[in-house]
């Protein structure tokens, strides 16, 4: 029936697939979950490792971490169900009659988004860009997902049958960032429709503004050396090539220099700036294609 697929990286995900495995016995359907760590801590590796012990469950530690997009098609060639659900291993389920919902929604040859939500609280000061930009940029409803299916597919959560995976995989070149809306645009070169329902996970952020600064510039470092994949497909490129247009980038650039401590003051603060955010990406993009 379902492979439920788990990648891991540093994250406990002992409830998650404790909450999964209650429910899939429940409902008394034939299910694995397949947990892959990819290159943990060794105390971390050594907790999850727990799930082994559960009846349906495998646990799978790789030797070398290999970044988002190989751990996922690693998973779906581990499989043993047609019936493949991706999940990150900081969520939780939102409902009690979570994988309920996504089996009844799915369809051969369709992916299903079931999209995903923060928990509603003060968020301490030094998480507090990631909570922010959870709530107001990330974070849609399926009506608004479904305007635009393609562009809004994150990996965070997604159901999908193998014959789908062994059409699209994620792009293994891409390692880290940007390889989900990669992912997005190959379904829909592909012609394989999206379809977004409301079945979210808590996503569970644990990165520091710091960290999650610092992951922001990798990925951009990964999107600038796959730009010609993506020209049209990112918010982030588009307004980068209006600048290339009216040669704007180098001032873009120089004007982030001049900038980047107040800016990073700012964005790690309790209070950071979304729209200051959505600069300081572009002016480093401008910054590092200029040294290129």
């Amino acid at each position: 029936m379902i492979s439920i697929l788990i990648p891991t990286y540093n994250t406990l995900c002992l409830k998650l697939v404790r909450m999964l495995h209650d429910e899939a016995i429940t409902l008394d359907i034939p299910f694995e979950i397949v947990v892959a760590d990819d290159a943990s801590d060794s105390e971390i590796s050594s907790q999850n490792s727990l799930i082994s012990q559960w009846t349906h469950c495998r646990y799978l530690a790789l030797n070398h971490n290999v970044g988002p997009a190989r751990i996922r098609n690693y998973l779906a060639d581990q499989a043993q169900f047609d019936i493949l659900l991706f999940l990150d291993a900081d969520t939780l389920p939102g409902s009690d009659h979570f994988l309920k919902d996504y089996l009844k929604a799915a369809k051969p040859g369709t992916v299903v988004c079931g999209g995903f939500h923060y928990p509603r609280q003060e968020p301490d000061p030094r998480y507090a860009l990631r909570y922010y930009y959870g709530i107001h940029v990330e974070e849609k409803d399926a009506d608004e997902r479904n305007k635009q299916p393609y562009t809004r597919f994150i990996g965070m959560s997604f159901l999908t049958d193998k014959q789908v995976f062994q059409q699209v995989r994620f792009d293994e070149e891409m390692h880290f960032g940007y390889e989900d809306a990669y992912f997005g645009f190959l379904l829909q070169q592909a012609h394989i429709p999206i379809e977004h329902i409301h079945n979210p996970v808590l996503h569970l952020h644990t990165d520091t503004s710091e960290e999650y600064l610092k992951k922001i510039r990798n990925s951009i470092h990964n999107l600038s050396c796959h730009i010609n994949k993506q020209q049209e497909h990112i918010r982030l490129l588009q307004w980068y090539n209006r600048l290339v247009r009216y040669n704007l980038c180098d001032a873009a650039a120089r004007l982030f220099q001049r900038s980047r401590k107040r800016m990073e003051a700012n964005l790690t603060s309790a209070h950071p700036s979304l729209h200051l955010f959505a600069f300081y990406k572009l002016g480093y993009l401008c910054l590092i294609r200029q040294k290129r």
